[in-house]
């Protein structure tokens, strides 16, 4: 019987994720592709390792805000945090969003508070993960989309060969060279400068790495294939615009000292600062910075885990750069993307409007 797309595709999670013989995988199902689903536990078993399953698709989310008691909610992760414990590698099938605002508001924290316990959990531990954005009607239903355009243009690209996506990341990291100044142009008179710290460029080309050449990276995401450096966190100087950031549209952001001193938009421009306005003040700074290199994506989605990929695309961290080997200890990690700026290494153009030079 000839192998489906979603066979190739679980073959390629498992291969990205490296998974061995004896270990515990976490298996994190946020789609709700019960045919995908299976077919990774069926790869994984196959080697050997030993699958953690945890089902939170959308609809299954929101139907148990639903009848469960905020006390059952908040307790629900209490075992499962301690398997994490014994987690070797993990991997996330993300699809649909839940809709929290029907949700009582006890019900919604609850649940929301457990998440991230375990988020952290995982972050504190450094487990390797794998993080796979999968094509499903309800997330195509958020996208504005038909389900089969989204199986169209996402399907190629979450099986690029990771060969070709070395030999890019290779082509381009020449371009790149020893550069520490990385300037971002996004508009007339919007220009950021920022410098590189020591640390060499991660990348992610579909197989778990930590930097060039390396292995056993603590994320990796699919579709794959990217580039980022993380940043000294006081050296970012300048403006940066942004047609979409988070919940706001046409974002001017002013930088100073590695901060951000303001931020005006076209709209939405109170919830960016909200949801920028982390008590500590890290998530004012710029983590990282990455660039795009999947050829087989095309167009912004409007799916942030998807749309870093995509060749050509600059996205911008605010937040921790533990990804990039860093020493922070904050989290979460917020991360923008454009795809029609431009981006300099010292004085060598790597990105000129959106588009990937040489």
């Amino acid at each position: 019987m000839a192998e489906s797309l979603w066979d190739q595709l679980a073959a390629r999670l498992v291969d990205a994720l490296g998974a061995q013989r004896g270990e515990l995988i976490e298996v994190r199902d946020e789609a709700g592709n019960q045919r995908l689903l299976h077919a990774v536990l069926l790869a994984l078993e196959s080697i050997g390792a030993e699958p953690l399953v945890s089902i939170l698709p959308a609809q299954h989310v929101e139907r148990l805000l639903a009848t469960a008691p905020p006390e059952v909610l908040a307790a629900r992760s209490q075992r499962h945090a301690e398997w994490l414990q014994q987690v070797d590698r993990s991997l996330a099938l993300i699809g649909a969003q839940p809709d929290l605002r029907r949700a009582a508001s006890a019900a919604a924290s609850a649940f929301t508070t457990a998440y991230e316990r375990l988020e952290a959990i995982r972050a504190k531990r450094r487990i390797p993960q794998v993080i796979a954005a999968i094509p499903t009607i309800g997330k195509a239903a958020q996208l504005g989309l038909s389900h089969e355009d989204l199986e169209l243009r996402m399907m190629p690209a979450l099986l690029t060969d990771p060969a070709a996506l070395i030999t890019e990341s290779e082509r381009v990291l020449s371009e790149l060279g020893q550069a520490q100044t990385l300037t971002i142009t996004s508009g007339p008179g919007y220009e950021l400068r920022v410098q590189r710290d020591e640390r060499p460029w991660l990348r992610d080309v579909g197989r778990l790495e930590t930097a060039a050449g390396a292995t056993r990276a603590m994320v990796s995401n699919m579709p794959a294939g990217s580039l980022a450096a993380s940043i000294i966190a006081e050296s970012a100087e300048g403006d940066l615009f942004l047609p979409v950031a988070g919940p706001a549209r046409a974002a001017h952001f002013q930088f100073s000292r590695g901060c951000i001193t303001r931020i005006e938009a076209a709209s939405g421009g109170d919830q960016l600062k909200a949801l920028l306005a982390q008590p500590d003040g890290t998530t004012r700074q710029i983590g990282s910075i990455g660039i795009g290199l999947n050829p087989r994506l095309h167009q912004p989605l409007g799916w942030p885990l998807v749309d870093k990929h995509i060749q050509g695309a600059i996205f911008i961290s605010f937040g921790a750069n533990r990804e990039q080997g860093g020493n922070e200890v904050f989290w979460p990690v917020i991360e923008f993307t454009t795809t029609a700026a431009s981006l300099r290494a010292g004085d060598r153009v790597i990105v000129e409007g959106g588009r990937l030079v040489g």
